[in-house]
């Protein structure tokens, strides 16, 4: 039998993934204002780039080891609780093919959405990575029926700047634990 190649999501990811949304760790205290404009530019990039629809432009923003959360529990595990979402690359490459193939019966017609971003903070991890938090509202229009879907956002960048890009992230709705309306595009 031949070797299986190693999973970019392994143990070691889920726990960072935890460790980010763990109401147990130590406020970080205010962000740091020289990160902030950084942030909201990428930030504000990304909400354009998915409220227009360009979603491969949207996927190369995000490093080949990322991942991008949407748990049911916004303090769980992926490791032991179910998710909305939990995709690396390679999935989150299979769900823009299916978007882009017109055959996603969900997005028959296909969802317009305008987002709103606030609240932006960000602090400097190890490696150069930063970790940047906002609130997030996305209103969705489809079939005559106007949706908001508000979120608290965590976000590890792995750059910033011009070429900026994503390693993880997470998406805590904030009614995750209610009756959430189906949602068939990219929060």
């Amino acid at each position: 039998m031949a070797p299986q190649a190693a999973s970019p999501v392994d143990d070691r990811l889920y726990q960072r993934l935890v460790d980010l949304l763990s109401a147990g760790r130590p406020d970080p205290g205010p962000g740091h204002t020289e990160l902030r404009p950084a942030v909201e530019q990428a930030l504000h990039h990304e909400a354009r780039l998915l409220d227009d629809r360009c979603y491969r432009d949207w996927l190369e923003r995000f490093t080949d080891d990322c991942v991008y959360w949407v748990p049911l529990d916004p303090d769980g595990d992926p490791r032991g609780q179910v998710s909305y979402l939990l995709d690396d690359r390679r999935r989150m490459e299979d769900r823009i093919g299916l978007l882009e193939t017109g055959w996603a019966h969900a997005q028959e017609p296909p969802s317009r959405t305008c987002r709103i971003v606030s609240n932006t903070e960000a602090w400097p991890l190890d490696g150069g990575e930063t970790l940047a938090r906002c609130s997030t509202v996305v209103w969705e229009h489809r079939k005559d029926r106007l949706t908001p879907f508000a979120s608290r956002n965590d976000y590890v960048f792995a750059s910033l700047g011009d070429e900026w890009s994503i390693r993880f992230k997470i998406v805590r709705l904030v009614d995750s634990r209610g009756d959430v309306r189906k949602f068939s595009f990219v929060l």
